[in-house]
């Protein structure tokens, strides 16, 4: 009934709730999710949604190895429906969006629809979420729309709007400033779209299981960006409160992370862990950010591009 499914598709739970895939490793029982909707809320803020879990649903909590902590599963015997933003997302009755999803297609560009729109508690407010199959030159392809005009940037105001709903682990105007450089983050007749580069194939070198955790302080410095979802991002260590690597690798499944320009100095506490290939990974997702700087300039250069 329900077959493989990744980040961004949606799963209708059997007591009404609403849950999005999260990540691309799940058990065979079920699947890494957290819940959007529930009695009729929409659920925005990460506390909120763990407060929730933590209320309702903690008996879904479990270790997987792979990723190296606890994670709520939704069990398949609890799935009502799902929603593939691949299989259902690309097919829209609405008008917007099956223009919006066109523009893609004449790129050659494998896209759906997903998020509010997807799972069907969108309303006139919301944006619109776009996640597309990784594939070569994506990144350049969604970037020649800006130039083409078809896509526009945020501008500073309109960029704190979105954040003020949702920014947690990053300052507010650090944080708006760096969506206003975003290609991922923009506007599409005056409704603002949030794009995803979907790709799986490369994580299995950064997942567990982990043969030694560190909790740490650290200054790093980004020195390979990405634009993918997960993200993987390579950075120097320029400060560390514990002996590690000179490198690490900064994990990802978050939009504010993706396109960090090359030279972000990032100061944060989190956990080092080293997998069984040698690397050494920091989940920027369950670290505390304490500052972020980033390089006085304006957009990725082509060149910054071709290296993320």
């Amino acid at each position: 009934m329900t077959g493989q499914l990744t980040e961004g598709d949606i799963i209708k739970h059997k007591d009404g709730s609403v849950w999005v895939v999260k990540g691309c490793v799940h058990p065979l029982e079920g699947f890494v999710a957290i819940p959007r909707v529930v009695d009729g809320k929409k659920l925005k803020r990460v506390v909120e949604v763990e407060e929730l879990i933590n209320r309702y649903y903690l008996h879904y909590i479990k270790n997987l190895p792979e990723i190296g902590r606890d994670v709520p599963i939704v069990p398949k015997r609890d799935v009502f429906e799902v929603r593939r933003w691949s299989i259902e997302g690309r097919n829209c009755s609405n008008t917007f969006l099956q223009q919006l999803l066109q523009t893609f297609d004449s790129l050659g560009l494998n896209c759906g629809i997903a998020g509010s729109n997807l799972g069907g508690y969108s309303s006139a407010e919301s944006d619109v979420d776009i996640h597309c199959s990784s594939s070569p030159n994506a990144y350049d392809k969604v970037s020649s729309l800006y130039s083409q005009g078809v896509l526009k940037h945020l501008d500073f105001d309109e960029a704190i709007r979105e954040v003020i709903e949702v920014s947690e682990s990053l300052e507010l105007k650090k944080h708006a400033e760096l969506i206003t450089k975003k290609y991922l983050q923009g506007m599409y007749k005056r409704k603002r779209v949030t794009i995803r580069i979907i790709d799986c194939g490369r994580l299995k070198k950064f997942l567990g299981p982990y043969e030694d955790l560190k909790k740490a302080e650290l200054v790093v410095k980004v020195v390979e960006s990405d634009y993918r979802t997960p993200a993987i991002l390579r950075a120097d260590v320029v400060r560390a409160s514990v002996l590690v690597d000179k490198h690490v690798h900064l994990l990802t499944h978050r939009l504010r992370f993706v396109e960090l320009p090359v030279g972000t100095l990032l100061h944060l506490e989190g956990t080092i862990a080293l997998n069984t290939y040698g690397n050494s990974i920091v989940n920027l997702d369950e670290s505390k950010i304490a500052w972020l700087l980033i390089p006085d300039r304006g957009r990725a250069t082509e060149e910054e591009r071709s290296h993320m």
